[in-house]
């Protein structure tokens, strides 16, 4: 048997009595074979040999198979310290925020919040309030968000704080949705960003140090720190604002050498008036903690490490499994600088977290493919270790803003930092996609956030039980308990393991007064597998001993309470009341037993059609609801203007005010609510209710549309005319002379030229002059030509001459002039009526002009054996459609492809890239607006090269290298419809 800790005492009493009589029949055995003569036949001999064998068959079933895991959870809860932190002013009376050394309370009451991350200046502004929206459907009541310096100051000196940089504006629509907001504002943040957040004017200056307590870093911290505040102002908590802290600086590894350094950014932060009710840091990696409780350290964990500088698959994390540390030492581990000899006391602090990682950036290098589970498993093993806060990095994806002057991201080429990011993309593998839509991961912490809305009051202040248990494969648990009442936190989750299943498992709790046992009937675990059971719950009265089900949320409805739980994945739920505030129970199909003082219920059925039925002695009803998980994920809870509304939908849901906002893949989208008096009306019409059950179901309809993808291959020269460059005669006269072609151009981009590609196709040698300088390269007849001419491109105006021999064979050519900004700006030059030609004997030079230049003879295109000639990409195009009808909330691009990297233009400007990890490119068309419609994408496709250096969790096949292809193209519609709540 399996057991973990102590046998409980129940249990090793029955396997003492199974094992004395299992020796008792030995000892006869032995003695009807030593004294044959004294039995009475043959066959009784046989008989107790038979059952004999038995025995111990069935014995070696219960060693193998029986898992009762033993819990001491006798805690004496350690003394909560209260006042000792020093933090800012709480805020309103009655609404306090404060914290204490184990939780945050507001106005008193103790509340185990619930942190996501999204960076406005990555979203759309226009797109802002949909996202928080979509956050606060899920839970969430504190959007943090990174204020990264090289945004908002990229030049020295011009602050910007305009468009998707206006944080002001953010902050007042979080506000506006009841949501607090938690700004992080560096100095340095990393956050994939380039520098870190610094800006390049910081770092070009020869005698400052960054990061440091260098007077002229202090001078230019002090100033971003005064703009912050400015921004800020009338909006923190004091004010009736939502600001309630503040996080310093970011992964700073100084160790006590550092203390003081985040001292001063706080002083400073006050200084400026930021005074807010929680000062905080990351703890992890030794992090600068100044003495006096005068920071609070904020922990995480990721579930893998696109950081790591190897190429193999991550094996072990103790993320998935419930651990006393709260430090995750992998984090951040790319930049650290570890100093052995420091220590912190975290005794002192509660143990929150705000990097809990949902998904991981995809790096260059490394391309992890994440489960909805990862980010799921990571936070409960957070919160059954003891954690009261988790924070979410990022709950929101998002793209990189382009600078002026270069692109924005973290990259090794230009900043020397150790991964390469795409330029764009920042999706992150989020809850919320860079798009907009709804990553799988979402559904799943939903569940989460809802019990920790309702009923965190109650587990903030339970200490944590955690059981030592080394092999990853067993059956991870915990207990968070106080006052013998309390959760079992479990876990059969472990990414990149198959888990095995855990085999009859039941659990006994040694509690102050009492040993539970449950269930009652042990249960099979599966993979994938993670829950949080009650044990000794209030229900209003009824006090539920324990459930092998997942509470969710609980909403009054006059006389009758419902509580709502969550089917376990693969466990049938049990149910135990005691029964002394109860009158009758009735639980439809399923098995109701009383016993000891207990109702039991069993084979109860998930779903929307049954529920335990509980008459209190008091008059009142309770209705307890067990939904299937696919139903859970599917439920909403609203508490708008004080009033809770729960639904299930096949379609997604959030609330704005009293409209109802209703969305998803699917023309027909349904609605149920147990509210039978509720009315839902859609442009001043009411929908037609119609019974299910218990519940009453709305059902929308809205006009389908269907979008054929047009997706063509893109050649290289599609878009260029053909220009004759032959003469219609050749004579002895002109037998010298050249064919000129000139094309003046203008590079007046802020960025620097990235490379600059002229490719050529001509059947006639060419020469290249480049700004007065002859071009190191000759172009070949009858073949494509790359030719870099980057070193000889300049901003500003250039002069582009192709000289061609004099030849009276038909021959005609075609160019185009690639040209790449650092800010990822492209603009191309093809060969068109622009390039103006002459002919003539002397060959053009700086200090000579030409003349007599006239239009070029445009001819028919000549055949181009494109295949054979090796591109650093491949293009293709798609066409988008001309108008988007006002029934979508979006419309999004889904394409697979074969290559490496694919980039996505619309005219000279990069609006989306991925980095290729065997996972759909996601795009969203309705962000571009109607600059976009009619016209064409320009997907950029480049191909894995032999021998590539990448760690992918979906290895590509092998014939797949050094090819590209778009393998699938989809227009997916998302529907929208807004109801009014009556």
């Amino acid at each position: 048997m399996q057991l973990t800790g102590i046998f409980n005492i129940n249990v090793c009493q029955n396997l003492a009595g199974i094992l004395e009589f299992g020796l008792y029949l030995c000892l006869l055995l032995h003695t009807f074979k030593a004294n044959p003569a004294k039995t009475d036949n043959l066959k009784k001999t046989q008989m107790i040999k038979k059952l004999a064998s038995s025995f111990f068959f069935v014995f070696s079933l219960l060693i193998a198979y029986a898992q009762n895991h033993y819990i001491d959870a006798r805690v004496k809860p350690a003394g909560i310290m209260s006042g000792h932190l020093k933090m800012g002013n709480p805020g309103p009376s009655g609404k306090e925020i404060l914290a204490n050394s184990k939780y945050i309370t507001i106005g008193g009451k103790a509340v185990v919040p619930v942190m996501g991350e999204m960076h406005f200046s990555r979203y759309p502004k226009e797109q802002w309030e949909d996202a928080i929206l979509k956050m606060k459907a899920n839970g969430i009541n504190i959007v943090a968000c990174y204020l990264f310096w090289i945004y908002h100051e990229e030049v020295e000196g011009q602050f910007d704080w305009s468009g998707n940089k206006d944080f002001r504006g953010f902050v007042k629509l979080c506000q506006k949705h009841g949501l607090f907001v938690y700004p992080r504002i560096g100095p340095w943040c990393h956050g994939e960003v380039r520098n870190g957040g610094t800006p390049d004017w910081i770092l070009d200056k020869k005698y400052l140090t960054d990061r440091s307590d260098d007077p002229a870093y202090q001078h230019y911290v002090k100033r971003w720190y005064g703009e912050i505040a400015g921004q800020m102002k009338g909006l923190l908590y004091k004010d009736g604002g939502p600001v309630i802290g503040i996080q310093l600086e970011n992964e700073y590894h100084g160790g006590a050498k550092g203390e003081g350094h985040i001292m001063w950014l706080k002083q400073t932060a006050r200084r400026w008036g930021m005074d807010v009710p929680l000062y905080t840091i990351t703890g992890w990696d030794n992090a600068s903690i100044p003495k006096g409780d005068e920071v609070i350290p904020l922990w995480g964990g990721y579930p893998d490490e696109p950081w790591a500088a190897n190429l193999e698959k991550m094996k072990d994390n103790p993320n998935f499994t419930f651990q006393a540390p709260m430090n995750d030492e992998n984090i951040g581990n790319d930049l650290s600088q570890k100093d052995k000899k420091y220590s912190a006391d975290y005794s002192h602090f509660p143990y929150l977290t705000c990097e809990i990682g949902i998904g991981n950036q995809i790096a260059e290098h490394r391309r992890p493919v994440l489960s909805p589970l990862d980010g799921l498993s990571i936070a409960l093993t957070k919160i059954g270790s003891g954690s009261n806060m988790p924070g979410y990095y990022v709950f929101t994806g998002g793209q990189n803003s382009l600078g002026l002057y270069t692109t924005l991201e973290e990259n090794r080429d230009e900043t020397g930092y150790p991964n390469e990011y795409p330029d764009i993309s920042y999706d992150f593998q989020a809850a919320i996609r860079e798009t907009g839509e709804l990553a799988p991961s979402y559904y799943q912490l939903k569940k989460l956030h809802y019990f920790l809305n309702e009923f965190g009051s109650r587990l903030a202040p339970m200490a944590p039980v955690i059981p030592q248990i080394k092999n990853v494969d067993s059956l991870q648990y915990a207990v968070r308990v106080k006052d013998g009442s309390g959760f079992l936190f479990g876990l059969n989750y472990y990414r990149g393991r198959i888990k095995p299943e855990q085999k009859n498992v039941s659990f006994s709790l040694k509690l102050d007064k009492e040993d539970l046992n449950f269930p009652v009937k042990p249960v099979n675990i599966p993979d994938s597998c993670s829950f949080i059971w009650p044990f000794n719950f209030d229900m209003d009265g009824v006090l539920l001993k324990y459930a092998t089900a997942q509470p969710l949320c609980k909403i009054e409805d006059g006389n009758v309470t419902n509580w709502f739980f969550v089917q376990s994945r693969g466990i049938s739920p049990e149910f135990s009341f005691d029964a002394s505030a109860i009158i009758n129970l009735e639980a439809g199909r399923a098995k109701v037993t009383f016993s000891n003082g207990r109702y039991l219920v069993t084979n109860l059925k998930p779903g929307m059609n049954e529920y335990i039925r509980i008459d209190r002695k008091d008059g009142k009803q309770q209705h307890i609801w067990v939904l299937s998980p696919d139903e859970a994920s599917h439920a909403w809870l609203f508490n708008e203007n004080g009033k809770k509304q729960f639904f299930i939908s096949d379609a997604n849901l959030y609330m704005n005010g009293n409209q109802l906002h209703v969305y998803g893949n699917s023309p027909r989208m349904n609605i149920y609510s147990l509210e039978n008096k509720l009315k839902l009306d859609q442009e001043g019409k009411t929908i037609a209710m119609r019974q299910a059950g218990a519940f009453t179901r709305y059902t929308v309809d809205v006009p389908p549309v269907s979008f054929k993808p047009e997706l063509k291959k893109y050649n290289m020269f599609d878009d260029a005319q053909w220009l004759k460059a032959s003469v219609s005669e050749v004579n002895s006269r002109n037998l010298l002379n050249n064919t000129l072609f000139i094309k003046e151009f203008n590079l007046g981009n802020p960025s620097s030229i990235k490379s600059a590609t002229l490719y050529l196709m001509n059947q006639i040698p060419c020469k290249i002059e480049l700004n007065g300088t002859w071009v190191n390269a000759m172009a070949n007849a009858n073949q494509i030509n790359a030719i870099d001419i980057t070193g000889y491109a300049h901003k500003g105006e250039n002069q582009l001459i192709l000289v061609f021999p004099f030849s009276d064979t038909r021959a005609a050519f075609a160019a185009r002039l690639e040209v790449e900004y650092f800010n990822t700006d492209q603009v191309v030059f093809n060969t068109d009526q622009s390039w103006l030609t002459t002919g003539q004997y002397t060959l053009p030079s700086p200090i000579s002009t030409v003349k007599g230049l006239k239009a070029p003879e445009v001819v028919d295109a000549v055949k181009v054996d494109y295949d054979s000639f090796r591109t650093v990409h491949s293009d293709w195009t798609l066409a988008i459609p001309d108008s988007m009808p006002e029934q979508l909330n979006g419309l999004f691009v889904h394409a697979d492809y074969t290559g490496d990297k694919g980039r996505c233009r619309l005219g000279h400007r990069l609006i989306s890239d991925n980095f290729n990890n065997g996972t759909s490119w996601l795009i969203d068309l309705k962000r571009l607006g109607t600059k976009a419609e009619g016209q064409q994408l320009r997907f950029e496709l480049f191909p894995l090269q032999p021998g590539y250096k990448i760690y992918f969790e979906k290895t590509p096949a092998k014939e797949e290298t050094g090819r590209t292809n778009i393998k699938d193209i989809q227009f997916i519609p998302e529907y929208q419809v807004n109801l009014s709540v009556n």
